[in-house]
């Protein structure tokens, strides 16, 4: 890997991180609509999984170091690390970027990890919050009271991560600066690829 890709990659890293805590800041009035899953998936799928790990867990610790969190923030940052991690599953990125496939992965992605968020986080919620009973019906009785972040993270990321997804991944096929070629590419040919 040559230095011109790792500190790329590393510029993009911090590009995606900046917007997970940015677009979470921006959302704050709006309970469980955030822009971490799209940054966790991106990173991961496009950066791959040292990337999507670091990604994923700087955008959240930062954002909660600016809004704070709660005694279950090793759930929500657990979660979001593996989101990380698990999303280089979405792309193998020895291969072209189809960016209306590739979108629908990623969506497909955003919902399975909105249901493995609320799934782990609601059960931190349930074992560290002493708000339910450690008993079954306390743990059922958790998760029956989130449904509603629940719909709210899915609704959310049903309309970020594909609207986030598509313009990032048209400008990683596209521009010139994320074009991934051996050969330098010229914007004249990145534009009439484009085109």
């Amino acid at each position: 890997m040559n230095k011109y890709f790792i500190k790329k990659n590393i510029l993009i890293a911090v590009g995606l991180i900046t917007f997970g805590i940015g677009g979470r800041m921006l959302l704050l009035n709006y309970p469980n609509i955030e822009t971490l899953m799209v940054v966790a998936i991106i990173s991961g799928a496009m950066l791959g999984p040292y990337l999507g790990f670091s990604v994923a867990l700087f955008s959240v610790i930062g954002s909660d170091i600016l809004i704070g969190n709660s005694e279950i923030l090793i759930y929500t940052w657990t979660a979001w690390a593996i989101i990380g991690i698990v999303s280089t599953l979405a792309k193998q990125r020895k291969h072209k970027v189809a960016v209306w496939a590739d979108t629908l992965k990623f969506t497909g992605f955003g919902i399975a990890g909105t249901l493995f968020f609320y799934i782990l986080t609601n059960f931190g919620v349930w074992h560290l919050s002493g708000m339910y009973p450690h008993t079954f019906v306390g743990l059922i009785e958790s998760y029956v009271m989130a449904v509603p972040f629940l719909r709210n993270q899915l609704l959310g990321n049903m309309v970020i991560v594909p609207s986030v997804s598509l313009v990032f991944l048209t400008a990683w096929k596209y521009l010139p600066v994320f074009v991934h070629q051996t050969k330098t590419v010229s914007s004249k040919e990145a534009v009439s690829k484009f085109i």
